[in-house]
């Protein structure tokens, strides 16, 4: 973290994504789109095997896993970055482990089911992924809120044995969040600085940005996309985690020669002549 910006690929194996990119259980697609992620440039791969857009069906471990487990088997070999795995059940996790994924990412901070953060711990090198997520409960203040409940993430997966080297923490743009709350905390996200730990950011097809542009579909929603990323690191992101790879990959690398440092291809290139 922190040389530049790392890019987390979705793969999503539902049959209900809001993007309009799930696989379903098409293993030969899941590999596919897999391939092309790390080709366009993804650091790592998150896999989701259950739905967590707005008012979508929960899914019991038994189905998480049937969608799961044959994709992570079928990447085994054919994909060299790490894979993460979307879930909340502290039975996916562990399967998903020894399946082989690096790091678990949570979307309700290790709060459903406390036991996850223990089965992190069991695997030395897990990374964690912990998330704000306030669904049915009201803010009092945004950002305070939103600060205070991810340091309670960090302390459960501390005291749970996992090191807070290896915990990354995102503020959940689009859950529990209105259109303006998270556009305020993209506008404030520097202010998470203070937790110490690297943010993960995913904008990527969010309903606010298609709210912005007059109702998008999601797969009109990327250059908005991108824009939010290349703020968001701006302002201190060290992750972002998207649909569109290709082209955030590409944008990013500008960003990047910006706010970290110039690339020493770029800053030695001699001056241009007298016609530009």
């Amino acid at each position: 973290f922190g040389r530049r910006t790392l890019v987390m690929g979705v793969l999503n194996v539902t049959p209900d994504s809001f993007s309009g990119d799930g696989v379903g259980d098409d293993v030969t697609a899941a590999v596919s789109r897999a391939v092309r992620l790390q080709e366009e440039g993804a650091d790592v791969i998150d896999v989701g095997a259950e739905s967590t857009r707005p008012n979508s069906a929960p899914v019991d471990a038994a189905e998480e896993l049937r969608r799961l487990l044959p994709v992570l088997r079928a990447l085994q070999g054919r994909i060299t970055v790490p894979l993460s795995v979307d879930t909340r059940k502290a039975e996916v996790a562990a399967a998903a482990l020894d399946e082989g994924a690096a790091i678990l990412n949570d979307v309700w901070g290790l709060r459903a089911e406390p036991a996850i953060a223990r089965v992190a711990a069991a695997h030395p090198d897990c990374g964690v992924v912990v998330m704000h997520n306030q669904r049915g409960t009201g803010y009092e203040d945004l950002m305070a809120d939103v600060s205070r409940a991810l340091r309670e993430s960090v302390t459960v997966a501390v005291e749970a044995g996992i090191p807070a080297s290896q915990v990354i923490c995102d503020p959940g743009f689009g859950f529990a969040k209105t259109p303006a709350q998270n556009l305020e905390v993209l506008r404030r996200l520097g202010e998470l600085r203070s937790l110490g730990r690297p943010l993960l950011v995913g904008l990527s097809r969010k309903s606010t940005l298609g709210a912005l542009l007059g109702g998008a579909a999601p797969q009109d929603r990327v250059e908005a996309g991108i824009a939010a990323a290349t703020l968001a690191v701006a302002a201190g992101a060290h992750m972002v985690r998207t649909h569109d790879v290709a082209p955030t990959v590409s944008s990013l690398k500008l960003t990047d020669a910006v706010v970290r440092e110039i690339p020493s291809a770029i800053r030695d290139l001699p001056a241009p002549g007298p016609t530009g």
